[in-house]
């Protein structure tokens, strides 16, 4: 499975953490699959999920993290993770993904904001 692939499995499960919160199977599914880098993200979510929250609610101009679209609060907390724990890709790629991601599963507008939102985040 190619890493944008795993990526979008990663985005799908917290999507749907945010309707299932005790659904514990979601996360050894990726383990079972040899997704080590959808585990990656996912365990990352479990550990830090109030610091991402805190960071992201603190990076958002005008908006708080209940108005935002599930979708795009699940795009953006997986880049987060990406750009702040596991850093393997650079910015760049990891905000293009995002933004692909928005493109494929949110807003005609998500897109451009998500972008907005990342690329204040690098710049700090």
């Amino acid at each position: 499975m190619k890493r944008t692939e795993m990526r979008e499995l990663a985005f799908k499960t917290i999507y749907s953490k945010f309707f299932n919160p005790t659904d514990e199977d979601i996360f050894s599914n990726a383990d079972e699959n040899g997704l080590e880098f959808t585990s990656k993200i996912l365990n990352n979510f479990a550990t830090h999920y109030q610091e991402i929250n805190d960071f992201l609610a603190s990076n958002l101009k005008g908006y708080t993290l209940d108005r935002l679209n599930k979708i795009d609060l699940a795009i953006l907390i997986l880049a987060i993770i990406e750009l702040k724990y596991i850093k393997e890709n650079p910015k760049e790629v990891i905000i293009n993904e995002a933004v692909e991601l928005a493109k494929k599963y949110s807003t005609e507008k998500s897109p451009k904001f998500i972008n907005g939102i990342l690329a204040n985040i690098v710049k700090e």
